[in-house]
């Protein structure tokens, strides 16, 4: 057995955040596990144990210790296993910030709102050893810490997106290393305007200036301890100076202009009163640089000098200065080239560029307090002969660990989960952003719904959900429980919109499924609560207090089946959404007031999403059991969420499928309708038919993207047209994350990872890949599952999966009764203790790629099979007819039999729907044996 980590609030060794509750959790690797394993806590202070469990069952690997912790504290934390005789030990600490915020410092800027870019510096004279020195700090708007012009640690856009008004974080810095020699230092913290200052917002046209202020400002302390345990504490005071900085003018959406020829000119300082209701220690992860990439020079037609970094990505660029002293340089930043040249139309109002003027002296130059979204830069001021290996494009994003992936056997499906994790990436700035590139940028709360779970596969999301959290209910609060459109609500009055609004029940509720912690429950049940009463509230307005109905709503946004003049939004009903969104919050609820213990919570809310599900089934489904609307959202949601009359299932699943069909397979879904599309297929015996649909890679598809060259997610099917043509429009985002909500299902059910009360895997394995495999953290460890298909014959496969600690996993595997585990044979259904598997089994079905009733016609150009469908199919003559094949060659054969009786053919029945697959598939294994002859 290994011990690999010990993770405090799903942190590493975190110093200065917010530690209201304390979550210490474990992750062990092993090939086997004992019941026998025993776990014992101890944290200490300064080696003095203050906090100690005896050993105990290791029934799981976390603790949560109930202790009073005191501020600018460093806690030793010593974690024990013990196997039998065998010990295994780790230690991790964490520090806290300051708790109550700043005591000996005053908030110092400039009152000049005209000026962009300013430095509070202090001269500090060390006169003996510094043993530890701790800067607590925050600035308004973004602010960079530096200590004889050395940046200060490697975090960018401190202190991150708030809502400012209400509460500003509080970061704590280990400078020791940078104080160690004696003598004097330059403390410098240098401010731009960022989110705080700059323009912000989409009610006006470009974003408005000063949504939470007018004056950069910061507030610091810092402590200097010295070798004989002296304490000095220095605070922002009116001793400081005020002074320009070299960066002239940033925004987000601005850009940067940085002039290093400039001499900074004092400024008169001004103290200011606190301008936040709350300081917080931090609950943000740091934003870090993260992967780097080196440009492909081209010079377009018009004979502009643009760097292709190959990947799309938010962040910046970065060169080494060998530029003569004066020399300007402008950096623009886009996502698409159009007839050569860089395209930036769709970043509307945004300026989006970086200009440089070169003090001479060699030394690296980026940005400091923006970002950008680009894959393409055209740099303007150079000699198309310049060596842009000087060149490197650095994607920031919140600091959170990739715990998950998938790979298949299909280079562009595995190029589309390349790019749902770089839209991931790209948009999970401290807060989940629409878009990087454009003027908004904003937290939208619909996107990151639907999202969150795919989100919490890939990349360890437990603080980001946290923070992002509390953001939510910070704008509830002010708002009577109402959720608006983004958090922070920078500009907004807009709000009250089902899936948007859900985000408060949705992000809580997925992070403890993930994480198995309570603690972000604890801190938003209240808010959780006060979303659904609002609806609630909201509904008794109305005819039924138990329906959502009659609102102004955002529906299945940028759906296909769009009837809408502009475009936006699908012809699935409002009020279908919002009632099923309606239940859906309240159903979590009263989930989240059973995990808590909350009684008479539990009871209402469970009492009241029955009298939802109830009035929904009365509303929206006729006493036939035919749903009001035949969209792909509507019945996938329905499909999805159990809202049907149980014993009209299968003719709600019929209609799924009829539905689909006349979409020629393929999707027409929006936001809502997209995230459970494939899992309300797959949930219903469609397997097949959900890999068909995410298989395609026509127009529309998620593999169409890719095939078009895509490397993120794009805000719309056709945000890019079949020629390379970006689509025109006053909206079109080539990095925008949330169609790749798709990702949950390949998870769930390629990979097969379920996680409810008892872990299931199940896979459903199909022979439209021959290989796959993937992993994601649990909470005590890596979950790694791999599958594969043996032969050409599909007659054997193969698993390998390993389980980690307390965490026994049931196994259900396709097309079979049992199956063997390392050569013990074991039903399906099975649990598996944690460890290491290798799974075989040979199907009762096997797992042939072949043609079914679902393919288009187009896909039959064997003359074999047209004869055998003469005798199969009734109406196979009439497609034969002269001219009629081309006409319906992207229909299905299950399509057409619908369509068909129109012109006297009956429907295709079960029992001749069956004779025809079974047909394919002999034909498919005719095939294979007839290659494997040759």
């Amino acid at each position: 057995m290994e011990f690999e980590q010990i993770f405090i609030n799903h942190m590493e060794n975190p110093v200065g955040y917010e530690f209201n509750d304390l979550f210490i959790n474990c992750q062990i690797k092993a090939n086997s596990y004992s019941n026998e394993l025993l776990k014992r806590l101890k944290i200490t202070n300064s080696k003095k144990e203050i906090f100690s469990t005896d050993w105990e069952p290791a029934n799981d690997l976390s603790f949560q210790p109930d202790l009073q912790l005191q501020s600018k504290t460093r806690y030793q934390v010593f974690v024990e296993l013990k196997d039998k005789d065998r010990i295994y030990k780790k230690e991790a600490f964490f520090e806290t910030g300051l708790m109550t915020g700043f005591k000996n410092s005053q908030w110092i800027g400039s009152s000049d709102e005209g000026i962009h870019g300013i430095q509070a510096i202090k001269e500090i004279n060390a006169t003996s050893k510094v043993k530890k020195a701790r800067l607590y700090v925050t600035g308004l708007g973004l602010y960079e810490v530096y200590i004889d012009n050395q940046k200060v640690g490697d975090e960018y856009l401190a202190p991150g997106f708030t809502n400012y008004s209400y509460y500003t974080q509080i970061a704590t810095l280990d400078v020791t290393k940078y104080l160690k020699t004696s003598g004097t230092h330059v403390l410098k913290i240098s401010l731009g305007d960022g989110w705080y200052k700059g323009k912000l917002g989409i009610k006006e046209h470009g974003g408005k200036e000063n949504q939470y202020g007018n004056a950069l400002m910061t507030n610091a302390e810092l402590d200097l301890e010295d070798d004989i345990g002296r304490l000095q504490v220095i605070g922002t005071d009116e001793t400081w100076k005020i002074q320009t900085s070299e960066i002239t003018h940033s925004g987000i959406y601005y850009g940067e202009d940085l002039d290093e020829t400039m001499t900074p000119k004092t400024l008169s300082l001004k103290v200011f009163e606190q301008p936040s209701k709350h300081l917080k220690d931090r609950l943000s992860l740091p934003i870090k640089a993260h992967e780097i990439f080196r440009p492909k020079k081209i010079v377009t037609p018009a004979g502009n000098l643009v760097l292709d970094f190959g990947q799309n990505m938010a962040g910046w660029i970065e060169f080494e200065n060998d530029l003569p002293k004066g020399t300007k340089v402008e950096i623009q930043y886009g996502e698409i080239l159009q007839n050569g040249e860089l395209y930036r139309e769709n970043l509307r109002s945004a300026r989006a560029s970086f200009t440089y003027v070169s003090n001479g002296i060699k030394h690296l130059v980026r940005p400091h307090f923006t970002y950008f979204g680009f894959r393409y830069a055209k740099v303007n001021g150079l000699s198309n002969d310049y060596d842009v290996t000087n060149f490197k494009a650095v994607a920031l994003y919140s600091d959170m660990n990739q715990i998950g992936d998938i790979q298949t056997d299909n280079g562009l499906v595995n190029q589309l989960f390349s790019n749902i994790q770089w839209g991931q990436k790209s948009n999970f700035i401290d807060v989940p952003t629409d878009c990087p590139q454009r003027d908004e940028r904003l937290g939208w709360t619909g996107d990151a719904a639907i999202f969150a779970k795919t989100a919490s596969y890939n990349m360890n999301t437990a603080q980001f959900n946290k923070k992002f959290a509390y953001d939510i209910a910070v704008e509830q609060s002010q708002r009577q429980g109402e959720v608006p459109l983004y958090v922070p609500n920078v500009d907004g009055d807009d709000g009250g919109k089902a899936v948007w609004g859900d985000v408060a029940t949705i992000i809580p509720w997925i992070t403890y499924q993930r994480y198995k912690d309570t603690t972000i429950l604890k801190q938003n049940f209240g808010a959780m609560m006060s979303w659904v009463d609002w609806i609630h509230d909201y509904a008794k307005k109305t005819k039924n207090e138990f329906l959502w109905l009659d609102s102004d709503q955002l529906g299945d946004w940028l759906a296909l089946d769009t009837e809408d003049i502009f475009h936006l939004k699908g012809k699935t009903p409002d009020d279908l959404i919002a009632s099923a969104y309606y239940y859906q919050s309240t159903l979590i609820v009263s989930k989240t007031a059973q995990v808590l213990n909350a009684k008479r919570e539990f009871d209402y809310y469970r009492l009241l999403a029955n009298k939802i599900r109830e009035s929904f089934i009365n509303e929206f489904f006729t006493a036939s059991g035919r749903l009001i609307t035949d969209t792909q959202t509507a019945l996938a949601l329905c499909l999805h969420l159990n809202l049907y009359p149980k014993k009209f299932k299968e003719q709600l699943v019929s209609k799924f499928i009829e539905r689909i069909e006349k979409d020629k397979n393929h999707l027409t879904t929006g936001f809502v309708g997209t995230p459970v599309l494939l899992p309300a297929l797959t949930e219903n015996n469609q397997h097949d038919l959900a890999v068909q649909i995410f298989l395609n890679d026509d127009y529309p598809s998620w593999l169409n993207e890719v095939k078009l060259g895509a490397t993120t997610i794009w805000e719309r099917w056709n945000s890019v047209q079949e020629n390379g043509t970006i689509s025109e429009n006053g909206m079109n985002s080539l990095n925008h994350y949330s169609s790749g909500a798709v990702m949950q299902w390949s998870y769930e059910y390629l990979l097969g990872i379920q996680q409810k009360e008892q872990l299931i895997i199940a896979p459903r394995i199909t022979p439209k890949f021959r290989k796959l495999a993937g992993y994601t953290d649990l909470n005590t460890g890596q979950l790694a599952i791999s599958w594969k298909i043996e032969d050409r014959q599909g007659s054997q496969v193969s698993l390998k999966i390993d389980i980690p600690y307390d965490n026994p996993a049931k196994i259900i595997l396709p097309n079979t009764k049992e199956w063997k585990d390392n050569g013990i044979v074991h039903q399906n259904g099975d649990v598996l203790a944690p460890g290491h598997h290798e799974i075989t089994y040979q199907p009762t079905v096997a797992f042939i790629n072949t043609y079914s009733v679902h393919t288009a016609l187009k896909n039959f150009d064997d003359e074999k099979i047209n004869n055998k469908l003469r005798e199969l199919v009734p109406f196979w003559n009439f497609i034969e007819l002269p001219g009629n094949f081309d006409h319906f060659k992207e229909f299905s054969l299950l399509q057409l039999s619908n369509e068909m009786k129109g012109i006297g053919f009956s429907p295709l029945t079960h029992e001749q729907i069956k004779k025809i697959d079974a047909y394919f598939r002999e034909y498919s294994k005719n095939k294979i044996m007839e290659k494997d002859d040759k």
